[in-house]
């Protein structure tokens, strides 16, 4: 039977907001608890230092807007493939692929578990935390403190889209692909909050057609997806989906 992962998600929402100060504060986050997992210690010390003294705001206006030809982070397992990560000073600068354009800038504390704490460009609101305790495991925290859990709706999507998917008969690959062994087609899927599809990007092309077009006709069936929880404070979700035609 074919593979079909959701490699990672990163949580994102578009917001407009007048700029404001850029005094710390200080916010209780919501710690974790040993059922959530077994890192919780580690990851609620990271979390008590992180708000103990974070800004609300940020000045963006002296970040470049598009990115062109800038120098990439490598990736050490926190980032999301649907975007540009870029070492700017103290900063990282996180632009969309398919636009180019600044996203979110971002503080990383490296004294501490790996964690990234993001603001929205260009109105330089704090948009979340994250703490990251390996590839397989993460935490989002809400401007407010609050843990915010996405994974049973990404495993709805997962399993809505996987169900949806019709996979071809082997021999029908073996024809199309002609001795090709890299059959992997990669999209990042941008859901609205009311669970439309704001867009569907090819990150990785298995270089032929029929197969890209297979797996995105398999999200065209699934949608639309469920509205997000109440408790979800983004306006849009990305998530990273692989349909593996190899296996």
């Amino acid at each position: 039977m074919k593979k079909f992962l959701i490699l990672c998600f990163i949580v994102f929402m578009s917001v407009n907001c007048t700029f404001a100060a850029t005094a710390y504060t200080s916010i209780e986050p919501q710690l974790l608890t040993p059922v959530q997992s077994t890192s919780y210690q580690t990851v609620n010390e990271t979390l008590k230092i992180v708000f103990n003294r974070i800004k609300s705001y940020i000045r963006t206006d002296k970040y470049p807007k598009y990115y062109h030809d800038f120098t990439l982070i490598p990736d050490d397992g926190t980032q999301n493939k649907a975007y540009h990560y870029v070492k700017n000073g103290g900063v990282e600068l996180i632009y969309t692929i398919d636009t180019n354009e600044l996203k979110y800038v971002a503080f990383r504390r490296p004294e501490l578990q790996k964690c990234r704490i993001l603001y929205d460009y260009p109105s330089g609101k704090l948009h979340a935390v994250q703490i990251f305790v390996s590839e397989n495991e993460s935490f989002v925290f809400g401007p407010d403190g609050k843990y915010i859990n996405y994974g049973p709706y990404v495993k709805e999507v997962r399993e809505k889209v996987k169900k949806a998917w019709k996979v071809p008969q082997r021999k029908q690959i073996d024809i199309l692909a002609k001795g090709q062994k890299d059959l992997l087609v990669q999209i990042a899927l941008t859901i609205n909050k009311d669970g439309s599809v704001k867009k569907c990007q090819i990150l990785k092309s298995s270089k032929i057609k029929e197969l890209d077009n297979n797996a995105g006709e398999a999200i065209k069936v699934a949608a639309p997806f469920k509205s997000f929880p109440d408790d979800f404070f983004n306006n849009e979700l990305v998530i990273i989906l692989n349909f593996n035609f190899s296996l």
